[in-house]
């Protein structure tokens, strides 16, 4: 697959194998800064499987569109806990299990325009960032 490095983030063309492009044609890249081949062999490897996998079914699926698959792209932002390489019990059929569903689930509601404004507005004081906690106050 066609790698770069982009300010420390690892991208690449989502394919299922040697020369299986998806089509729509999809870049994935991480919102973790890459440190070890590790991290890229399992975002290259199980992750990039789910998310391959994921997008076929889509179109399978009629999630996404058979027609007009060429004029598309997708980007696809992936978060992969950079701890995962070293986890003794990480579990790798999880790991598909969680991008595979994580991906469908991001196309559906990208493709049904979700959420709406009127839906993010209504819920803007009682949906915050988990981050947050002990932040802010309740009151923000």
């Amino acid at each position: 697959s066609m790698m770069g490095q982009v300010q420390g983030h690892t991208r690449m063309f989502v394919v299922r194998d040697l020369n299986q492009l998806v089509r729509p044609a999809t870049m994935m890249t991480t919102k973790a800064t890459i440190h070890t081949a590790e991290y890229v062999e399992l975002l290259g490897g199980v992750v990039q499987a789910a998310t391959g996998d994921a997008i076929v079914d889509c179109i399978i699926e009629g999630i996404l569109p058979r027609d007009g698959l060429d004029e598309l792209c997708m980007i696809i932002m992936i978060w992969l806990d950079p701890r995962c390489p070293e986890d003794p019990n990480l579990d790798r059929k999880d790991l598909y299990r969680t991008n595979y569903e994580a991906t469908k689930l991001a196309i559906a509601r990208a493709l049904k325009g979700e959420p709406t404004i009127d839906e993010l507005i209504a819920n803007r004081h009682t949906v915050r960032h988990y981050a947050l906690e002990g932040v802010l106050d309740d009151e923000a």
